[in-house]
């Protein structure tokens, strides 16, 4: 603790050059790998836990269901941005390259491959939109993840299956995608259907890497008036060629919500109210099941404004096997010209914190049940305080305390060993007991109109329970400065330096497994030429970090370099 205690002191005294405000992602989604503002543990880009510090509960928040991601891509029981299949709004055409450091720039020349190196696995895009031509534009985005899938799991995932498992490279990337479409925009309607294929490795209960083929997905999004619709289409094939195992699976799944128009946002009630769904088909050797191959979950989403500081947000879902409720409330409490004092609470209860999920996973004869009797109750009540000292200097903090009843784990009943891999066989139950956590934060900000934004926060958590029931026990404690500069609007750049503490996952293996915390160091620096709309971006990620693995059965997490060129229409 005193060593800590002595980094952190020793941080402090770090001028404000080393910082961050806007770091790009290596992929839309993959903004969790420069984050440490809580617990962000990377076993590759299709899976992670992701948890805010002060956001309650143990839970990853991929893992929980809302309305406001009925659009991202679910993965298994997670809900995940990437693959990102949302179109790029502005017309332009880009290009981005990228590797893990360490790797030779001139390998791919070397004939003589007892001198190759080993491939540290590039990141490699695409893409282009077209501007509207009367109304209309056109699409296409090639793109792949290769980074976090070099460690041994390479040779094991390329046993696998057929052939590399992707559109280019010989890495077997955790995702290569590609899609193309066609798309229709005006003032009433915002519409596009995509088509194409992709390979994917996805992370399931059993801490299996999933190998699966999308052949092809489509789907179509219409937003219109007040609605917003989205349908997709899925032929999703499954392999294990050592095994001799192969399945498939076709399923349509998507949402429809209606918002209140604008006249209703204006009021003291908002509503809003929507229904999300999947149908399956499955054929063969599939390793999960959706109980009797449907989920309809129709939700109602409340907004109520009785009075200008004074809000309440209710979201309840409900159907013949699941409910959920996500209410809040919050009350700005009016001080001072320039300070802002806010208290809240909010509520989450529910059968199953993503009632769209699947249900069961089939590994080596089990069934594991991916669904717990009973339900959950997380409680919890914050305060945050803010207040601009001058006009170029403000500070805040936020304290919060948490209590959860129910909080969904997984009961382990026996582990499998698997070469470098460890299995594990069980089913989804509960923590039938009260965990408690209390949480504090505090940022200091400083800024120079738009030249120049700097940013130093920290933040700790304690969290008391039977902890040994934990998937993942968070990190306790994150420090970190972020700052960004923009020279003449045209050169911008930013820093981030954080630290994040030790967290632990407990039921993957035999022993707790420790993602060690450490200092990180990234950075983006970005070209403009305005005149020309081309920007030129250059991103280091995790530097001065050491080579971990975050998560059980996942991959090192390394220094790594991407960059990227765009035009705009």
């Amino acid at each position: 603790m005193n060593s800590l205690f002595n980094k952190i002191i020793a941080t402090l005294a770090i001028p404000t050059s080393f910082a961050f405000a806007s770091i790009n992602a290596e992929m839309e989604g993959m903004e969790v790998a420069s984050r440490d503002d809580g617990t962000f543990l990377i076993g590759s880009p299709t899976f992670y836990f992701d948890r805010t510090l002060g956001a309650g509960g143990i839970h990853s928040e991929s893992e929980l269901w809302t309305p406001r991601k009925l659009r991202y891509r679910l993965l298994f029981n997670r809900m995940s941005v990437l693959p990102s299949w949302d179109p790029i709004e502005a017309p332009s055409v880009w290009m981005k390259t990228g590797n893990e450091l360490g790797d030779l720039i001139y390998q791919d020349f070397l004939t003589d491959t007892k001198e190759r190196p080993a491939n540290r696995t590039p990141i490699l895009e695409g893409g282009f939109r077209t501007p509207l031509f009367h109304g209309l534009w056109a699409t296409f985005r090639l793109f792949q993840d290769d980074f976090n899938c070099f460690r041994s799991s390479y040779g094991v995932r390329e046993r696998q299956v057929d052939g590399f498992f992707s559109f280019f490279g010989e890495n077997w990337p955790m995702f290569s995608s590609a899609y193309g479409g066609l798309g229709f925009t005006n003032d009433f309607i915002d519409a596009s259907v995509l088509a194409g294929m992709e390979y994917m490795w996805i992370f399931t209960e059993s801490s299996r890497w999933i190998p699966v083929q999308y052949k092809p997905r489509v789907e179509a999004r219409a937003d219109f008036g007040n609605f917003s619709t989205t349908l997709v289409y899925e032929n999703a094939e499954y392999q294990n060629k050592q095994k001799k195992e192969t399945g498939e699976r076709t399923e349509v799944n998507g949402s429809v919500i209606y918002k209140c128009g604008e006249s209703c946002r204006r009021g003291m009630l908002q509503l809003s109210a929507g229904l999300a769904f999947r149908f399956v088909g499955d054929d063969g050797v599939v390793y999960t099941r959706l109980k009797n191959d449907r989920v309809l979950w129709p939700f109602l989403e409340m907004n109520v404004r009785p009075q200008e500081h004074l809000k309440f947000d209710v979201m309840f879902g409900i159907n013949d096997r699941d409910w959920l409720v996500q209410d809040s409330v919050e009350y700005n409490i009016p001080v001072l010209e320039k300070m802002n004092v806010t208290i809240g609470a909010k509520n989450i209860s529910g059968t199953r914190l993503n009632p769209i999920a699947d249900t069961h996973e089939f590994f080596d004869g089990d069934t594991l049940s991916l669904t717990a009797a009973g339900h959950m109750d997380l409680l919890q009540g914050y305060v945050r305080f803010e207040d601009s000292l001058t006009s170029f200097l403000g500070f805040g903090l936020r304290s919060s305390f948490w209590a959860e009843y129910g909080a969904e784990t997984f009961e382990t009943k026996e582990f499998v060993d698997d070469k470098i891999y460890t299995f594990r066989h069980g089913d989804v139950s509960r923590i039938n007991s009260w965990i408690k956590g209390v949480t504090g934060e505090f940022w200091l900000k400083l800024w120079l109109k738009d030249v120049f934004n700097f940013t130093a926060l920290t933040g700790f958590e304690r969290i008391d329970g039977e902890e040994k029931r934990f998937e993942v026990n968070p990190s306790e404690f994150f420090v970190q400065f972020n700052a960004e500069w923009l020279i003449k609007k045209m050169f911008r750049i930013s820093h981030s330096i954080r630290y994040r503490s030790d967290a632990q996952w407990n039921l993957r293996s035999r022993d707790p497994f420790v993602a060690k915390g450490d200092w990180f160091w990234d950075a983006t620096f970005e070209q403009r030429f305005p005149k020309w709309g081309i920007s030129l971006t250059g991103t280091i990620i995790q530097a001065l970090g050491k080579e971990e693995i975050e998560t059980p059965n996942g991959e090192f997490s390394r220094l790594r370099f991407f960059c990227t060129a765009k035009k705009a229409f």
